[in-house]
């Protein structure tokens, strides 16, 4: 069974996997299978994962056959188990219980397809798919965080290469949630305005680490950047929580998506990155000060030992640079 274990100094809890338990073998390196044999998340080997919860299909079909167009699926490796969360302490140590939820969506059919190379309808399927689970899975009283992530790549955290995103759903709000809400709410406080608001307004005058902008959204470097590279996408309007955005949000956030991932396409080769929804917890006021946005992390370096010792960052690339590279990328939309 798995539990959720508090560090009783730093208050920063700790998901233990039993499940996934690994040993010294499992952590040799190895490379991601490139073909799709054997692959579960193709078409036509729906019966290797589990029974699906959600899939978008053309006309009338039986669940779990081969003809969709979007599927999720429970984790069959999950960290979390759907079991009552019981917060007991052991000695003088806090752990919960390892009840939440974590499913897997499957953006396509196709084994080999990217953001970058996907079509906008298949983008915004995806991104109505997440939105779809994103809710259900909020309205459970038990859940207090939903994050939503893409791990591309071997370096990233993907095992597969078959393009997948996760969602995880936890019974207790993670310390990094705590803290953005935290510095969120001060600045609100003592400006009577949403910083991230703020923030866009001043990148958006200044531009100097604006990329790319399109009807509702902007891509841009952050100005504290901690990884190199990284890029985030931000919507023009207040809006505070995914689950809020309407369908004319979801076509033009599928656009500058498939549009952030083809500049990085075109800058790298066979980058590696993490996608991460950085969403407001479920049991908080955070309507007035939090601001919804999407974070996109490539991994062009390992954190060293000054960011694990001090949880601050080293990055060799000024955003000014990244915004720079990126907005001189040719285009080739498809």
């Amino acid at each position: 069974m798995s539990e959720i274990r508090k560090d009783i100094v730093t208050g920063v809890w700790t998901i233990i996997a039993v499940e996934r338990g690994k040993r010294p073998h499992d952590f040799e390196k190895q490379s991601i299978k490139k073909n799709s044999e054997g692959c579960p998340f193709c078409a036509g080997n729906e019966n290797q994962t589990p029974p699906e919860v959600l899939a978008y299909r053309t006309g009338q079909q039986e669940p779990n056959n081969s003809k969709w167009k979007v599927r999720v699926v429970p984790n069959k490796y999950s960290a979390l188990k759907e079991q009552n969360a019981v917060e007991t302490i052991k000695g003088f140590y806090e752990t919960i219980t390892g009840y939440g939820v974590h499913e897997v969506l499957i953006d396509t059919t196709d084994h080999e397809a990217t953001i970058g190379k996907m079509s906008y309808e298949q983008l915004e399927l995806v991104l109505r798919a997440l939105k779809e689970r994103y809710k259900d899975i909020s309205s459970d009283d038990k859940i207090k965080y939903v994050q939503i992530f893409k791990n591309q790549g071997a370096e990233a955290g993907a095992s597969l290469q078959h393009p997948h995103w996760q969602i995880i759903g936890v019974p207790l709000m993670p310390e990094n949630q705590k803290q953005i809400i935290k510095g969120s709410k001060k600045y609100f406080q003592e400006h009577s305005r949403c910083v991230y608001c703020e923030m866009l307004r001043y990148e958006r005058n200044a531009k100097v680490r604006i990329i790319y902008e399109n009807k509702y959204f902007t891509l841009f470097a952050p100005y504290a950047s901690r990884f190199c590279y990284e890029t985030w996408i931000m919507p023009k309007q207040h809006l505070y929580d995914f689950s809020r955005l309407k369908d004319e949000h979801l076509k033009s956030l599928a656009q500058i998506l498939k549009e952030s991932i083809q500049r990085y396409e075109k800058v790298f080769d066979q980058l590696a990155y993490n996608i991460c929804f950085m969403s407001p917890p479920l049991e908080a006021n955070v309507e007035k000060y939090f601001h919804w946005h999407i974070q996109i992390i490539p991994r062009l370096g390992n954190l060293a030992g000054f960011e694990l010792s001090t949880g601050s960052y080293i990055n060799p690339t000024p955003p000014e640079m990244v915004a720079e590279t990126l907005q001189k990328v040719a285009k080739k939309v498809r």
